[in-house]
């Protein structure tokens, strides 16, 4: 198989769905409620640009399994599985606050190896391919280099309403008193791209395994860390996932405070 396809293909996918999503932008939609939360819903946006990433991805892979939000599991069984976000930050975007994405990454054999985020509303495009570094817009990127927890600039991401007290004491009151300054944006997207390309320091969250995949490929091919919140490499097939990434220098400092 030619893995070099993975990448433009992943591109291309997301590049269309962001082109559907900024078509919606500032219309009316129609609410899909999600889980009877009021503030966890889909609009048409994300319908239909799931809906033409996996008409891409299936076109060219028609072998891959694909994971995304809206649909959930395929059935196909396959060492290579997409992991789709068609619209992250969707209440970002319902508001329209200039922070939500397309996110799709791909693993093999339970690993990230390729990231495509499309930051649609600033037209930036950040990918990676395991071995080959991280990249916006085609300029390659890598992570900050501050060293110290207290002078950090991240995001510590509240999530929705149902889900946030619990987050209190897992990680962001843990947090909140040790780092330079939080931040929060309402797509793990957003925040892991930003992570990679030194605007932030870190990123922190819990969430789907959707929400993370090619943010992890892209932070760590820009030199940064990306674990679970004890360390380890992430369980990508859990349904959520509590994850950590940042620039790798101040990656121990983070999960000491989370002990």
């Amino acid at each position: 198989m030619n893995e070099s396809k993975f990448l433009e293909v992943a591109k291309k996918a997301a590049i269309e769905a962001g082109k559907i999503i900024q078509k919606y932008s500032g219309q009316a939609y129609k609410k899909n409620i999600k889980y009877g939360d009021l503030s966890n819903f889909a609009t048409d946006a994300d319908l239909e640009a799931e809906k033409k990433i996996v008409e891409i991805l299936t076109k060219n892979f028609p072998d891959h399994s694909i994971v995304a939000e809206e649909k959930g599991w395929s059935a196909q069984k396959s060492e290579f599985i997409w992991m789709v976000d068609p619209l992250d930050g969707t209440i970002t975007f319902a508001q329209n606050i200039p922070y939500y994405t397309v996110s799709i990454g791909l693993l093999k054999n339970g690993k990230p190896i390729v990231g495509v985020i499309n930051h649609i509303s600033f037209k930036h495009l950040y990918w990676a391919k395991s071995g080959e570094g991280a990249f916006l817009n085609n300029k390659k990127i890598c992570v900050s280099k501050k060293t110290k927890l207290e002078e950090s600039v991240g995001t510590l991401d509240f999530g929705h309403r149902q889900k946030r007290s619990p987050r209190l004491d897992l990680y962001i009151n843990k947090l909140i008193t040790k780092i330079g300054y939080p931040y929060g944006f309402g797509s793990a997207a957003v925040g892991m791209a930003l992570t990679a390309d030194s605007t932030l320091d870190f990123y922190i969250n819990q969430a789907y395994p959707w929400d993370f995949a090619a943010g992890t490929v892209i932070v760590r091919e820009a030199g940064g860390k990306v674990t679970d919140f004890q360390g380890n490499e992430p369980d990508w097939t859990k349904e959520r996932l509590e994850i950590v990434a940042s620039n790798g220098l101040i990656h121990d400092a983070i999960l000491e405070a989370l002990k």
